[in-house]
């Protein structure tokens, strides 16, 4: 990828005229190649994939190089950033990765150093009565952005700015790292720094980017070079990618779970340290997805979940995983398919339908249906004494008018939610004798209703209950949820929805 001709760097030089005097000057402050091209103000192109100082030197006519400073070879103006080798380990890791993304947004964070040394650089030649007409050297974090977009466009990767694919260099240097301090100290600085300690980590407030900047503007050039040297002194060590953040958008993949087994939470539970279910949802579903699309992570978001006793049946639970940095977003139907298939070939307790991706937008769906869907149930309820024909008969008439409950937060939840009282409607109810005590209780209600709490009536804070309305002590046995009136996500195309009866 490097240009290293002297055809070439001849072209890009071709248009300033005589400016060999001027190159002699930058180079005598040990600059690298591509720094004497930016302070020569050339504009951003294939002349900075050069990386010959000397067919630099001959390009401007001026003798090849002179001995380094104290034996440092490290440029002290760009502190050795623009150096291909920092370059070809970004792109290296980059493709490491192996992300499927057709392009990328690079951005650059260079060490509050580099504005330093760039402003003592600028008055260096200003010294000299040899700065460039505009004075402003080309930026050094443009040119390393180039350079980063030139080699990825060599792996056919294109740079767009929008990209959900993000490359984000840090570059540190630990030998300059405060060099920028003294700005803050001067008497007349508007900068105030605090340094406090969290976690056992230093941290320090008021120390940014755009602090050093606008105090170099406010530093009169005297009072510069009286505090630091012009031009920017020698380094020993040059500067090291000190983060590289390589992460691309979430993609969502959503659909319906079948929990057809008891004791099976939505999402890992744990009780301190403790994992109280050995299974979860997201676990079963999770891992696999995880594999294909080749994500960090994954978080599932239902809508809304059952208890980790009660059976999910029916044609599922609505339900989408947020996959976050995926490598893999080229996934085929038959790809996500499979997981279905494997699922039911392995005879899992937990089962899903409709498996597919979904845009972000579809997420809102989940949320927007929290307040406006409904759930049908089936349980098995206990009472103390059996019910007579007569109050069987009383207690469904009413469920067939609907049932307007008042719910405080139940006791089994109070330690993690709010205590409220919530509103809550049964739109349908129809209890079922079985044997002896046993009766079977199937209703409809709205979201958010807590179905055992309306059984048993959790010591008076769920009005009516079906055990006041029995008159007797109720209990529930078992619970499982038959249907969950949400349409998510969008059917297939036959339409079909295979369901799965309970009790």
């Amino acid at each position: 990828m490097a240009i290293n001709t002297l055809d070439n760097v001849t072209g890009a030089l071709s248009s300033l005229g005589d400016v060999s005097k001027t190159a002699v000057t930058i180079k005598s402050a040990h600059t690298c190649a591509l720094c004497i091209l930016r302070f020569l103000q050339i504009p951003i192109g294939p002349v900075y994939l050069t990386q010959a100082l000397d067919t630099i030197n001959r390009a401007l006519g001026i003798e090849s190089s002179e001995p380094s400073v104290n034996g440092s070879t490290h440029c002290p103006v760009c502190l050795g950033i623009l150096d291909m080798a920092l370059v070809d380990k970004v792109v290296g890791q980059f493709k490491e990765q192996e992300y499927d993304a057709p392009s990328a947004a690079v951005t650059v964070e260079l060490p509050k150093s580099v504005y330093v040394r760039h402003h003592s650089m600028q008055l260096y030649l200003k010294g000299t009565n040899l700065t460039p007409a505009t004075g402003v050297a080309t930026d050094l974090k443009d040119v390393i952005r180039y350079m980063v977009c030139q080699v990825l466009s060599k792996h056919g990767i294109e740079t767009d700015a929008d990209s959900d694919m993000r490359i984000e260099i840090g570059f540190g240097h630990e030998e300059s790292a405060d060099e920028h301090q003294f700005l803050f100290d001067r008497e007349n600085s508007s900068v105030k720094t605090k340094t406090f300690r969290k976690r056992g980590v230093h941290y320090t407030t008021g120390d940014s980017k755009t602090a050093v900047i606008s105090e170099l503007g406010k530093c009169s050039d005297s009072e510069f070079t009286s505090l630091f040297a012009s031009p920017p002194p020698a380094i020993e060590r040059p500067a090291e990618i000190a983060s590289l953040v390589l992460k691309r958008s979430p993609i969502f993949i959503g659909g319906r779970y079948l929990k057809l087994e008891r004791n099976i939470s939505q999402t890992p539970f744990f009780v301190g340290e403790r994992r109280v279910t050995e299974l979860s949802i997201a676990d079963v579903v999770g891992e696999p997805i995880k594999a294909l699309v080749r994500c960090d992570s994954y978080n599932l978001v239902g809508s809304g979940r059952e208890d980790a006793d009660v059976r999910m049946l029916g044609d599922g639970r609505p339900f989408y995983l947020e996959c976050t940095n995926p490598r893999s977003t080229t996934i085929m139907p038959n790809q996500i398919q499979a997981i279905e298939d494997q699922l039911r070939a392995s005879k899992s307790p937990v089962q899903v339908r409709l498996l597919q991706m979904i845009r972000p937008e579809d997420t809102a769906i989940i949320r927007e249906g929290e307040e406006h869907k409904t759930k049908h149930y089936c349980a098995l309820v206990w009472f103390a004494s059996p019910l007579s024909q007569d109050k069987i008969a009383e207690i469904n008439a009413i469920g067939k008018q609907g049932v307007l409950l008042q719910q405080k937060t139940p006791i089994r939840v109070l330690h993690r939610r709010a205590p409220l009282t919530r509103e809550r409607r049964l739109l349908g109810l129809e209890l079922v004798p079985l044997e002896g005590r046993f009766y079977r209780l199937r209703l409809e209600s709205e979201a958010g209703t807590y179905i055992k709490e309306f059984v048993h009536g959790d010591l008076g804070r769920t009005a009516p209950s079906l055990a006041h309305m029995a008159g007797v002590t109720a209990d529930i046995i078992e619970l499982d949820v038959e249907n969950v009136s949400l349409d998510f996500p969008p059917a297939p195309a036959d339409g079909e929805h295979k369901t799965i009866d309970g009790c």
